[in-house]
C-alpha cells in the first residue's frame, strides 16, 4: 500500500476561493443583488436549494473523534458550520478534500498516479466568519478527522438534505497520514 503523507494547510479565504474555482465548495456571502437593494426594498435570492428527491434540509451536530482518513461523497450539497458557541477546547478539526471527482481519484489510484496534489488537508478554524461556514458541493470527495490522543473531540454542525446518502470512495493501494 502506498501512503500519501498530507501536509495540512491553514484554511484561509484564498484557499476557499481556490476550492470555489475548482467547483468544490461555495462560501457563504451576500449575492450581488442583495448588496444593491434600495432603501425600502427587500431582496430574497436563493443561493441553492437541495434536490427534492433527497428530502428536506436537516441540521446535525457532529462530534468527530475519527483519525482514519476515508473519503466519501454525497449526491447533493451540504453546509458546514464550524462554530464553538460553548467555548470548548477541542482537538484540531481537519477537512480532507479531494481535488477531483470521485471517479477520477479512483482511476488515478488504480493507475498508481494518486498523489498529494490530489488531496488537500485543511485545519479548520472555529468562529472565523470568513472560513467557518461554507458549502461542500455535491460529489466532492471529503471527510473530517482529528488527531489521535487525549482531548475533547471537535464538534461542528452540518445542514443537509434529510435523506442524503453517503458513498465511500475506494482508492485501492493508498492510505493517508498527516
Amino acid at each position: 500500500m502506498r501512503i500519501i503523507n498530507l501536509k495540512p494547510v491553514a484554511i484561509t479565504p484564498i484557499v476557499i476561493r481556490r476550492l470555489e474555482k475548482l467547483g468544490l465548495v461555495r462560501a457563504f456571502r451576500p449575492t450581488t443583488r442583495s448588496l444593491r437593494v434600495k432603501e425600502g426594498g427587500c431582496v430574497v435570492d436563493k443561493v441553492y436549494a437541495t434536490a427534492p428527491r433527497f428530502g428536506t434540509h436537516k441540521l446535525v451536530c457532529v462530534g468527530k473523534n475519527e483519525t482514519r482518513i476515508g473519503l466519501t461523497a454525497h449526491p447533493d450539497n451540504e453546509d458546514i458550520i464550524v462554530i464553538n458557541p460553548g467555548g470548548y477546547k477541542f482537538k484540531p478539526l481537519y477537512l480532507i478534500i479531494g481535488l477531483d471527482s470521485p471517479k477520477n481519484l479512483a482511476r488515478k489510484a488504480r493507475l498508481g498516479r494518486l498523489s498529494g496534489r490530489d488531496i488537500l488537508a485543511l485545519r479548520l478554524c472555529y468562529d472565523d466568519p470568513k472560513t467557518c461556514v461554507f458549502t461542500i458541493l455535491k460529489n466532492t470527495p471529503h471527510c473530517e478527522v482529528t488527531l489521535p490522543g487525549p482531548g475533547k473531540a471537535p464538534v461542528f454542525f452540518v445542514t443537509e438534505p434529510n435523506r442524503l446518502k453517503m458513498a465511500s470512495i475506494v482508492l485501492p493501494g493508498y492510505g493517508f497520514s498527516m
